[in-house]
């Protein structure tokens, strides 16, 4: 049966249906309380006995508790994964356009000019991976759940602005290198070679 947490009511009726007041004994009865199933049940097999196994629920719990933590640590795993993956191909982005970026400000761009250049070109293109990632996503979830569950995943709205939240923070982070260099780059070494 799904049921509803224990409180003190559903304490208190668990030791002693009878010792509750009408109302409380009225709440307790019409909840969906661990203790009123087994009342209930009883009340209807006269001769039958009705036990909660908790351990089935608490042994549930623990493995969705842990199911829980082992998919929080996949995800910021992967998130610093991301991030430096994207440090990289920013940076040799960058280290490939230090001439173009080098005559930017030769020819007078402030380095917050060029950064913001960079953040701009570097956040859209990860807002267009955002896009093609959560549909793909949304894919592998639906065959994933038919396959194994039988039926289709439902999709929470509330992931989109976690997700676009998680993604603007890895691909700004993942940039901070890219930015370092930006600043300590200068235009005459740039442009002579070296």
């Amino acid at each position: 049966a799904i049921t509803t947490p224990d409180n003190e009511l559903a304490r208190r009726a668990a030791q002693d249906p009878q010792s509750l007041n009408p109302t409380d004994y009225e709440t307790w009865y019409c909840t969906a309380y661990v203790s009123a199933i087994c009342h209930q049940i009883q009340e209807v097999v006269r001769d039958g006995v009705a036990k909660p196994v908790r351990q089935v629920a608490e042994s549930e719990g623990t493995i969705l508790n842990k199911t829980t933590f082992l998919m929080t640590l996949i995800t910021i795993l992967s998130a610093i994964g991301s991030a430096l993956a994207i440090s990289n191909l920013i940076t040799a982005s960058v280290i490939e356009r230090s001439q173009e970026l080098g005559l930017l400000k030769a020819l007078g761009a402030l380095n917050a000019q060029i950064i913001l250049f960079v953040l701009t070109e570097v956040m859209l293109i990860g807002f267009a991976g955002g896009v093609v990632g959560y549909f793909l996503g949304i894919g592998f979830a639906q065959v994933i759940g038919r396959t194994v569950f039988g039926s289709g995943i439902e999709i929470a709205q509330m992931v989109i602005p976690i997700v676009s939240a998680i993604l603007f923070f890895v691909v700004l982070f993942g940039s901070v290198p890219a930015i370092r260099y930006l600043l300590k780059l200068k235009p005459t070494e740039v442009l002579h070679g070296k």
